[in-house]
């Protein structure tokens, strides 16, 4: 495998970025304590350093080293609440963030990295060559989901 600028951690968290900028946020403008944006990052930070409190996490590192690593490198300003983070992510819509899926996806696939995941389904009316990936299943408590298993069609 060969390693791509487009997969470091900081070219993610730049294209992450740039589409949760681009995503309109329906609360109220001057009530915002946490942007949309932020929160969004802290979910994908929360998700990235596997941490069941993201707060509880960051307050732990800005105690020991003095700095919190939501700031340094996910460049997220404020830091919501779990609590606040889920209110703030139930409400935001999901379809551009689906979006990001294929070109992630696609980045890991001319690397090479993708081919781990590839399974064959023989028979059946979806009989053919896909990629299953594992996902945090996020969409299987979705309500417009029927299933928490995603196939991605070669």
């Amino acid at each position: 495998m060969r390693p791509l600028k487009s997969l470091t951690l900081e070219t993610i968290i730049g294209k992450l970025s740039d589409a949760f900028r681009k995503i309109a946020d329906s609360r109220v403008v001057g009530r915002l304590k946490y942007s949309l944006h932020d929160t969004l990052l802290s979910g994908f930070a929360m998700m990235f350093f596997q941490h069941p409190s993201l707060l509880q996490f960051q307050r732990r590192m800005e105690m020991k080293r003095g700095r919190c690593n939501l700031n340094t490198i996910f460049r997220v300003k404020a830091v919501p609440s779990d609590t606040q983070m889920r209110e703030i992510l139930d409400e935001a819509e999901p379809e551009p963030l689906r979006r990001l899926l294929p070109e992630l996806f696609e980045s890991v696939r001319r690397a090479g990295w993708a081919n781990q995941y590839k399974t064959k389904l023989p028979s059946g009316k979806d009989q053919g060559d896909y990629y299953t990936m594992p996902l945090d299943g996020v969409e299987y408590f979705h309500p417009s989901s029927s299933s928490g298993s995603w196939l991605i069609s070669l």
